[in-house]
């Protein structure tokens, strides 16, 4: 773990943040250990991005990133890595935050509705993973207040930025691997991620789906003879109010940026 310095620690208010420490709470998918994040990676298929962050440590080793890869549970793919700390690959305390910013790049890209949507619900409060005794990758509450580096947390909020100031844009979809040494998966390096086809694909099944479903609506309507037109014309404007985003402030850069 790199050395934590007074200067990178963080002190936040439990009530302007968005806290995650459990996956089934509301916050919860945020987390690395969340299920339901799937993720593929040189067409191999990942379970979560903690599997993922993990099999990063072991690029000499397929055999034990297939120890990791093929447990179903994330807890249990970091747990894997224990018996094998001596092998973890030598400058891994001075790329693993780079490695986590690419877990956490190509979890969007390739879960962009679902973990877009739980970015979005976040706005521009902090986010920050309560721990009780990691105070660099989360923070520790303290008479609520969270109090440390919490560099899981700036990296979700550097991404939810890059999300908010560049939705469908090319780099979103588009995650290039690490310009690192060996970084590898299964002896093979690892490649380009391009989701670009895909929420293509997804964008048009769901505009089939609404067209679908306002073709519907327009039928039902011609047959129901007691609708009023003009009541029929502010139902869709109320619909259409409701689905407008609040604009996020920006973050504080003190708060989020990282230090290294």
């Amino acid at each position: 773990m790199p050395l934590v310095k007074e200067k990178d620690i963080r002190i936040y208010n439990i009530s302007e943040c968005c806290v995650f420490r459990k996956t089934k709470e509301m916050f919860g998918g945020l987390s690395n250990m969340a299920s339901g994040f799937p993720l593929r990676v040189n067409d191999i298929k990942i379970l979560s991005s903690e599997a993922l962050y993990q099999a990063c440590k072991f690029p000499h080793y397929p055999d034990i990133q297939g120890k990791i890869i093929s447990e179903k549970s994330p807890m249990t793919s970091k747990m894997v890595c224990k018996p094998y700390n001596n092998k973890i690959r030598e400058d891994w305390e001075d790329i693993k935050v780079k490695v986590m910013r690419w877990c956490l790049q190509v979890k969007l890209a390739q879960n962009y509705i679902k973990f877009g949507t739980l970015l979005d619900s976040t706005y521009d409060k902090y986010i920050v993973e309560e721990s009780h005794k990691d105070i660099f990758w989360g923070a520790i509450n303290k008479n609520n207040q969270l109090s440390g580096v919490n560099a899981l947390g700036r990296l979700l909020m550097e991404l939810r930025k890059s999300y908010y100031e560049n939705r469908f844009s090319h780099d979103l979809f588009v995650i290039s691997p690490l310009s690192i040494s060996d970084f590898k998966l299964f002896g093979e390096t690892i490649v380009d991620i391009d989701e670009r086809a895909n929420i293509i694909m997804h964008i048009k099944d769901s505009l089939k789906l609404e067209n679908k479903n306002i073709i519907d609506n327009t039928q039902s309507v011609n047959y129901d003879c007691g609708n009023n037109e003009n009541e029929i014309i502010e139902e869709r404007k109320t619909e259409k109010e409701k689905r407008k985003k609040k604009k996020p402030k920006k973050d504080n850069d003190r708060q989020t940026a990282l230090p290294f």
